[in-house]
């Protein structure tokens, strides 16, 4: 099993200490409940998380995975471009694991237009250090063009409120899955 070379352990382990910090947390796409899961057994006990997914089936696999701190959990059944609706501070962390549901059809996927929405309101709530962690995967055509835009846009972020790093396995196939982290600095 790979450790420090696996790109969602990695993505964990860089995004962990300002987890440990967090008031507020969003798992933008809570799929099977992992990243919820792994949120939720790292952030402090003041902290809340707020998870969302368009599909039901994901959003109780993340219920069922996360039962024992569902009293700091709002499951939310909504599309991660609705993130201003519901979470009306200032955003600590959000991690994006974008694609389809693992497990389930793969007609349903995460979408370019929705998630730079969705990523362009977290930006808008992240608090001075907060943390932003986006997975993409290209082995798909529509996670190809998500991944292109997500590049583009956050490759433009000025320099002087944003730094932003891109974590990918250089000898694995061209589509293995792959991260970008982003912290905001003024």
């Amino acid at each position: 099993m790979q450790t420090v070379s696996n790109v969602i352990n990695l993505m964990h382990q860089s995004i962990l200490p300002a987890v440990r910090q967090a008031e507020v947390i969003v798992d933008a796409t809570a799929g099977n409940g992992g990243d919820t899961l792994f949120l939720a057994q790292n952030m402090k006990e003041s902290c809340h998380l707020y998870a969302f997914d368009i599909q039901a089936e994901a959003i109780e696999h993340t219920k069922q995975r996360t039962s024992e701190f569902a009293g700091k959990i709002t499951y939310l059944q909504q599309s991660h471009e609705q993130i201003d609706r519901y979470v009306d501070r200032s955003i600590d962390v959000a991690m994006f694991n974008l694609g389809y549901l693992p497990g389930a059809a793969h007609d349903a996927v995460t979408k370019h237009e929705t998630t730079l929405k969705a990523v362009k309101c977290v930006l808008a709530k992240l608090s001075l250090q907060g943390i932003c962690a986006i997975m993409v995967y290209t082995g798909h055509p529509e996670g190809k063009v998500e991944a292109d835009c997500l590049a583009n846009f956050l490759q433009a972020l000025p320099v002087r409120d944003y730094t932003v790093g891109c974590y990918r396995l250089w000898n694995h196939r061209p589509e293995a899955p792959y991260g970008f982290i982003l912290e905001r600095t003024r």
